[in-house]
């Protein structure tokens, strides 16, 4: 999808202490004999805050960054999750409705998986109309007794965060050239685990683990067609970003950087730099490792990063590939039109 005339006007990241996989490993959270193997380094944790205040505080920090945006002025808000937010028939993006919009401004809460923020800018681009903006809000605490952060997902630990963008159709310091969201139903068995739809995990105690879910899936596979799903996923995977590239103009040559999900690392490899030509110096997986997967924010987060240590300049193109239960996959292109000033201390001399 080309998204004339829309732009990040501003981003706003609420990222908590980060938990050390040396402190997860004396504790005995994380196993020792992986912490080697998979070379991660942290997670970040927000403690008993939750979900919704995390995004809030990050909405507040996009505001401010914003050049004088009002909450008041919105068009749309979008709100984006994929773990519990609060109490069960609760809506948390009226939370924030509450606490800083007000009434007057659609707010929607999206859910579809890790990719919640890539369809959150589809819909803007497509729902604003000039002079228009849209606060987007991704937010997960991952840190409820139904979840082990440190072993949820084999090679992979999960942290908390807030992150908000803010969408506008005048101005902003990255135009957002092309985004895509797919999905392949045929492969939403793939983290099902074979557990019963009804009743609903949560409401029975039910943890959530995927590393066991993914060894069901793979014993499924052996007995099925399970392979023919995955090659599926990798070439609709190839073939999204390709369509992406062409719509916004470029091609891999011109990529800076790109920006893929903070899961573990030979998938990231294997699933899309390998693939893609890129190596893992080119994309910031390098600093996921540090933080973990924040549930939707991980390729926005990484982008608020790569500014605030001068990794981007003017005129560079980003790419960013994100991959969900679904199963969904996502693919957008941003290119760089200035630095906000509230990065310029991290810019190197």
């Amino acid at each position: 999808m080309r998204t004339p005339g829309t732009y990040l006007r501003s981003i706003g990241v609420h990222l908590p202490p980060v938990v050390t996989i040396e402190t997860a490993v004396a504790e005995g959270r994380y196993p020792a004999d992986e912490a080697e193997r998979f070379g991660l380094a942290g997670a970040a944790v927000a403690g008993d805050v939750p979900a919704p205040e995390l995004g809030l505080r990050a909405a507040r920090q996009a505001f401010e960054r914003s050049g004088g945006l009002s909450p008041r002025g919105l068009d749309l808000m979008l709100y984006c999750d994929v773990w519990h937010q609060g109490p069960e028939g609760w809506a948390p993006q009226y939370y924030l409705q509450q606490q800083l919009v007000g009434g007057d401004v659609p707010a929607i809460e999206l859910r579809q998986g890790c990719c919640g923020l890539f369809n959150a800018l589809q819909l803007a681009a497509g729902y604003l109309r000039p002079g228009g903006s849209a606060l987007l809000v991704g937010a997960d605490n991952h840190g409820t007794p139904l979840v082990d952060r440190w072993r949820m997902i084999e090679g992979t630990v999960m942290g908390d965060a807030g992150c908000a963008l803010l969408v506008t159709t005048d101005t902003g310091f990255a135009e957002l050239r092309s985004v895509n969201v797919t999905v392949l139903p045929e492969a939403e068995a793939v983290n099902d685990g074979g557990v019963p739809m009804f009743p609903p995990d949560a409401t029975v105690g039910r943890p959530l683990d995927f590393a066991a879910r993914n060894r069901e899936f793979r014993r499924r596979l052996l007995d099925g067609d399970g392979a023919r799903v995955m090659l599926a996923i990798q070439a609709t995977m190839m073939e999204l970003v390709d369509r992406t590239l062409k719509e916004a103009e470029i091609t891999l040559d011109d990529v800076a950087r790109a920006a893929f999900p903070h899961v573990r690392r030979d998938d990231v490899e294997h699933r899309g730099v390998n693939w893609l030509g890129l190596t893992l110096a080119d994309t910031t997986w390098e600093y996921g490792a540090r933080v973990g997967h924040l549930g939707v924010s991980d390729q926005f987060v990484a982008l608020d990063h790569l500014l605030a240590t001068g990794a981007l300049a003017p005129g560079d193109h980003l790419l960013l590939v994100g991959f969900g239960a679904g199963t969904t996959l996502a693919c957008a292109v941003l290119r760089i039109l200035d630095i906000p000033p509230e990065y310029a201390s991290g810019r190197p001399d």
